[in-house]
């Protein structure tokens, strides 16, 4: 970032005219600042009138059009008083205007009904794009915030499960058997640092026994720790308390551990900590058993086998705030456990993963009455479609309108690629869906075109201008044209939300390059 020097009023050092607030220096950085971005002004200001400045005194940052008319001000107090002759260093940090164009910076200090101007205008040219936008998720089936805005205003859990299922049932299924959970979207690789925040070691807490194996049997205040050895296998061994090993074993098949105690099973191996930095929130506690299954070389996949029932009791705190209303708790269970019944029996290691990829999964760790009552009182209940169980697709937030199931994860080819109608999946207006909006950026015109070439896809060394092509019922893009300083693409409102980590498409583009 470069520093942009103000125009001094008055020289450094000599008097200048009476009735002035001199500049004796200063600085804004960046030079070049995208719209809405922050501007920070370093000064120092100099009293050259006859009275002093009081703490309290305002001083009026007024971003100006061309035409002179202002866009923009922030107000803030001076901080100290100012004795006549005497200087002040200010820090100032001020937003650009959410606009693109040429602009102008003015600093005015008003003291004793007088403004006093501090410097020169300072001129801007700003560029650059923001996303400004509602919704978060992929716009389909039931909205988390709107159960929870129709439970508040007095529908059951069908009703809201009829509203965003279009001519579906709910019906009993057999619930009784397992559900194998990938705790981790991705192998682990034991030849590599574990993270620090976790601990020195992946481990696993006694008490415990692993099937086949007595030699790792783990007392209280022991655990099962994990690592490569030096040939590169992945290996098991016991860890007592003061950090010494027992002799390892080499994970050449699954283990599958149990333990005795009330808590769970209690590890640091999993996906991510929802951003609870507490001591202790680096581990979590799961029901059932854990299998350790080894993927060649030194890498594993930890996976959480227990009741489908349970599962679930670890799923609805996760997706849902225990105090948004039991009905949405309700629908949150009933979606939850028709999307896991459709997975179950698909094939490979596991049936789902613990994250959002599937659903979120807390195991034990966040359980809460609340939601374990929300299951228990829909036990084995799911959704069906014409006798079928339907997949429940469901978000945080639509944003005020949900998505039609023929443009979910909509592609573009010259124009958009749709899929097959589902009727269960049909938009709705949504309008007690209060989710919070959202905004994304800004981005630099040459930032945006760096994220671009980090995606694949070169446009040059600036994004010039993203055009929306063809938007859906609900308001989302389905397909955009990127024009660069050196290509154009055309590419889907989804790929486009990849690209720039927005939480919906229902968007609007605000800028240029």
């Amino acid at each position: 970032m470069g520093a942009l020097v103000f125009a001094f009023m008055g020289s450094v050092g000599l008097a200048s005219a009476a009735g002035t607030a001199t500049l004796v220096s200063g600085t804004v950085i960046p030079h070049e600042p995208p719209m809405d971005g922050i501007v920070r002004l370093e000064l120092q200001v100099r009293n050259d009138t006859a009275s002093a400045w009081t703490a309290g005194d305002p001083i009026h940052l007024i971003w100006k059009r061309t035409d002179g008319k202002a866009a923009a001000e922030d107000t803030r107090q001076l901080g100290r008083p100012v004795a006549p002759g005497a200087s002040l260093p200010l820090t100032l940090v001020t937003l650009a205007p959410t606009a693109v164009g040429d602009f102008s910076l003015t600093t005015e200090l008003e003291t004793h009904g007088t403004r006093l101007a501090v410097g020169e205008p300072t001129a801007f040219h700003l560029a650059g794009f923001l996303f400004k936008g509602r919704g978060n998720g992929h716009g389909l089936g039931m909205s988390q915030w709107g159960a929870r805005g129709r439970a508040a205003a007095g529908q059951d859990y069908r009703k809201i499960l009829a509203a965003y299922y279009t001519g579906t049932r709910v019906e009993n299924r057999d619930t009784t058997g397992t559900v194998r959970i990938a705790l981790t979207d991705q192998s682990i690789d034991l030849a590599r640092p574990w993270p620090r925040l976790f601990g020195p070691l992946p481990f696993v807490a006694g008490p415990l026994t692993v099937d086949g194996l007595p030699q790792l049997q783990v007392a209280a205040g022991w655990s099962l720790g994990f690592d490569a050895s030096a040939s590169g296998q992945a290996e098991a061994f016991t860890l007592a308390a003061d950090g010494s090993r027992g002799t390892p074993v080499v994970i050449a098949h699954p283990l599958t551990i149990h333990t005795t105690s009330a808590a769970g099973i209690r590890t640091n191996i999993m996906q991510i900590m929802g951003g609870d930095f507490r001591t202790g929130a680096e581990q979590r506690r799961y029901a059932g058993s854990l299998q350790i299954i080894p993927k060649g070389g030194a890498t594993i996949l930890p996976v959480n086998v227990l009741p489908m029932e349970d599962y679930l009791k670890g799923v609805v705190p996760a997706e849902m705030p225990p105090y948004w209303g039991v009905e949405a708790l309700k629908a949150q269970a009933i979606a939850g456990r028709t999307f896991a019944i459709r997975k179950v029996g698909q094939g490979g290691d596991f049936d789902l993963r613990a994250s959002e990829s599937d659903q979120a999964y807390s195991g034990l760790t966040d359980q809460r009455a609340e939601s374990n009552a929300a299951v228990d009182a829909t036990r084995g209940q799911v959704l069906t479609y014409q006798g079928e169980l339907i997949t429940a697709f469901y978000m945080a937030s639509d944003g005020g309108h949900t998505e039609s199931s023929e443009f979910r994860f909509v592609g573009w080819d010259h124009g958009p690629q749709l899929r097959s109608h589902l009727g269960y999946l049909t938009g709705i207006a949504d309008p007690l869906d209060r989710g919070p909006s959202w905004q994304v950026g800004p981005f630099t015109a040459s930032g945006a075109a760096t994220i671009l070439r980090d995606n694949g896809n070169d446009i040059g060394d600036r994004l010039l201008g993203i055009e929306v092509l063809q938007k859906d019922s609900s308001g989302r893009l389905v397909g955009v044209r990127v024009r660069g300083s050196s290509k154009t693409v055309e590419v889907s409102g989804p790929t486009l939300r990849a690209w720039f980590g927005l939480p919906d498409t229902l968007v609007d583009i605000v800028g240029s390059g």
